[in-house]
């Protein structure tokens, strides 16, 4: 025999030599047994006793409640603290401007303004249903003879816009001078000339 005979009969007999082991093995290996998992350490659970009962089930109708009423609130939309300000916007920039001289122009025109603004009276606010959104609520106003019925953003009188609407008062600007005006809530009828 040559080297290379030997050579190949030494691995056919290793291939079979391991072959036989493989499957000795394979028909001598077991099927595994299969068990449900238990705890072996840590606190035992009690999910399957609780399982079968129905005491362990309680409903918290206060949180219920609570949820739905949030969801029923209105919210008002956020104020944009990066958008420019406009003159008249806030009041700290009403507090800003500077004092008008009693005799100038400017203080003439404020002036005149005003009076026109304080010829408004509130005689009522109307809240709308729940339902509504906040510019909801009406504000009935007169000046002489006429009665206005207004909402938040309404112009009156092509010059006057109402700015805010509360119970107790409204606010008033006119749209030419930016100048604004609260009228209290009237108590009494206002005086017929």
């Amino acid at each position: 025999m040559t080297t290379n005979q030997k050579k190949i009969t030494a691995l056919v007999a290793l291939g079979l030599l391991w072959g036989g082991i493989l499957a000795w093995e394979w028909l001598a290996v077991e099927e595994p047994v299969r068990v449900p998992l238990t705890n072996v350490s840590g606190p035992a659970s009690t999910t399957r006793a609780r399982h079968g009962t129905v005491e362990g089930l309680h409903v918290q109708l206060d949180l219920l409640a609570a949820a739905r009423t949030q969801r029923e609130m209105t919210f008002t939309l956020p104020r944009n603290i990066f958008a420019l300000l406009r003159p008249g916007d806030s009041g700290a920039d009403r507090a800003n401007q500077p004092e008008l001289n009693p005799g100038s122009e400017q203080a003439l025109l404020h002036q005149e303004v005003l009076a026109g603004l304080a010829q408004f009276h509130y005689l009522g606010f109307v809240r709308m249903e729940e339902g509504w959104r906040k510019n909801g609520e009406l504000a009935v106003l007169t000046k002489n003879d006429d009665l206005h019925v207004v909402r938040t953003g309404e112009t009156v009188e092509d010059h006057v816009v109402v700015k805010a609407i509360t119970q107790e008062s409204v606010t008033l600007q006119d749209r030419r001078s930016r100048v604004e005006h609260i009228v209290l809530l009237s108590e009494e009828a206002p005086l017929q000339p």
